[in-house]
């Protein structure tokens, strides 16, 4: 084999004259069950660095793309998907390019455009592999092609990534729990963002905000204003600041009965009527079956400023996904296309999403592999994110650290909540943060993250910082200097 000769760049990243010619990974074999459909260097354009983008496909249809960049920093980075996936996610590939890592995504396994939402897992004549192309989404394409990617990174450089490392939000989150449960030994560290991982809650949780807002107690989007200012009265203080963030909204006890100014009469825009009050309390309260049980988590206060983009707006964003997947994927067996979201059973339904859970779903918590191999997780999710309800994933982590210990769980898995956040970032919280620098630091010098600091960037300007604690830690005000600052805050208990 040719040897590889690096020379050091600014920056830590490495030159090297690669071990092979990058058109010549399209004749190579990777196995029976790989394609590789183009490799062929990019040249540099705006700030995306010079590559070698490697296109292909895995059995049946996992469509892959792996760059390798020309300054590479020895390390391998692979990035997650969003909502159903069917698409490969190039800008976070490319800001993995513009740090020198190697890196690799994949659509996992569909097309969205051709099989839209969740069509690709329906099994029909014309569509004979769509319980394989569900697994594929559910976990195995992300696997598939890890394995893959440091094949190809080793046949192109000539040598191993020394370290690799997952990051993903939202899908990407889930994706990368999975990826800690099921093969720890893929990555060495992994920042798992606003996991869904109960993806089959959330999607049940979906529902029923949906059928919430079916009849009078439909919530008008005019009224959320009105919603936010009570909300936020009532709750924002409670940490004992009024910074225009709720720290831990499960401290706050806000009561929609009790709380929103009622309408004496007919509908008026400054009250809410008794079938809308109604409605806020099964969203705020909960999936619940006939007998009253609990079945998925209320939503947290804090994420209404956002509702209108994904629980009542009239795009209601993420029901028609949620809807797609009971169709399609969930429900054993497959209601079909003729089916609707107002169908759903809260008593007879749920047991018949039992098979897609034990394979979609995230929530095994024996890491125990993933510690012994010396691999890292830092997870987070926003307190306010309207997407993914965050309780589940505290829970998770809670289970797992009661299985383990604390401690133990510490030493290798951290959980950090960002109060004011939305769905992987936004909002008026301190939602930008170095994640991937934190686990990098914790895999490759043991520096464990005792806090990480985020910051509130508006217009490209930084208006305020605070440290993210590990929960249950939150960040309290040291009681002098600016409220903006997070030299003046200091990371304390937070167990509501």
């Amino acid at each position: 084999m040719k040897l590889l000769w690096f020379f050091s760049l600014p920056g830590g990243l490495l030159a090297a004259g690669p071990a092979m010619k990058c058109d010549a990974l399209a004749a190579k074999s990777f196995g029976d069950e790989v394609e590789i459909h183009s490799a062929a260097i990019v040249v540099e354009r705006g700030n995306v660095p010079e590559h070698c983008d490697v296109r292909g496909v895995i059995w049946p249809e996992a469509g892959f793309s792996i760059k390798l960049p020309a300054a590479w920093n020895d390390r391998f980075q692979m990035v997650g998907n969003g909502g159903t996936a069917g698409v490969i996610s190039f800008g976070a590939m490319d800001n993995a390019l513009r740090k020198g890592f190697a890196t690799a995504s994949t659509d996992t396994g569909h097309d969205a455009v051709k099989e839209p939402l969740a069509t690709f897992a329906y099994v029909t004549p014309e569509n004979p592999n769509g319980r394989r192309k569900f697994l594929d989404f559910a976990y195995l394409a992300v696997h598939e092609t890890a394995v893959l990617a440091k094949q190809v990174i080793h046949a192109y450089y000539g040598a191993a990534p020394r370290y690799s490392y997952w990051v993903g939000c939202s899908t990407g989150g889930r994706q990368g729990l999975q990826e800690a449960q099921r093969y720890p030994e893929d990555f060495d560290g992994l920042v798992i963002g606003a996991p869904g991982l109960y993806n089959t809650g959330n999607s049940m949780r979906r529902i029923w905000v949906g059928q919430s807002q079916v009849g009078a107690g439909a919530i008008p989007v005019e009224k959320l204003p009105l919603l936010t200012k009570v909300v936020y009265g009532k709750c924002d203080a409670v940490d004992g600041l009024k910074d225009g963030l709720i720290d831990d909204p499960r401290r706050c006890g806000f009561d929609p009965a009790r709380d929103v100014p009622k309408c004496a009469g007919a509908e008026a825009a400054d009250c809410f009527t008794a079938a809308q009050i109604g409605s806020l309390g099964k969203i705020y309260g909960g999936v619940r079956d006939s007998k009253g049980k609990l079945l998925f988590p209320g939503e947290p206060v804090g994420s209404e400023p956002v509702w209108a983009e994904n629980l009542i707006g009239p795009s209601k964003l993420v029901l028609p996904r949620s809807e797609s997947q009971m169709k399609f994927a969930l429900l054993d067996p497959p209601p079909g296309p003729s089916w609707s979201y107002t169908m759903f059973n809260f008593d007879t339904d749920p047991p018949r999403l039992a098979r897609a859970a034990s394979e979609l779903n995230a929530q095994n918590p024996d890491l125990a592999p993933l510690k012994k191999r010396g691999g890292k997780i830092v997870q987070y999710s926003g307190w306010a994110d309207q997407q993914v309800n965050p309780l589940p994933g505290i829970e998770y982590y809670e289970t797992v650290s009661k299985r383990m210990g604390g401690a133990a769980t510490r030493e290798f898995y951290r959980l950090f909540m960002v109060p004011g956040m939305f769905h992987c970032s936004g909002g008026p919280g301190c939602n930008t943060a170095d994640w991937l620098g934190a686990v990098m630091d914790w895999v490759e010098k043991g520096t464990a993250p005792a806090q990480i600091t985020g910051a509130h960037v508006e217009g490209g300007n930084t208006t305020r910082t605070r440290p993210l604690c590990p929960h249950p830690q939150v960040a309290r005000y040291k009681g002098t200097g600016s409220i903006d600052a997070a030299a003046n805050f200091a990371c304390g208990d937070g167990r509501p």
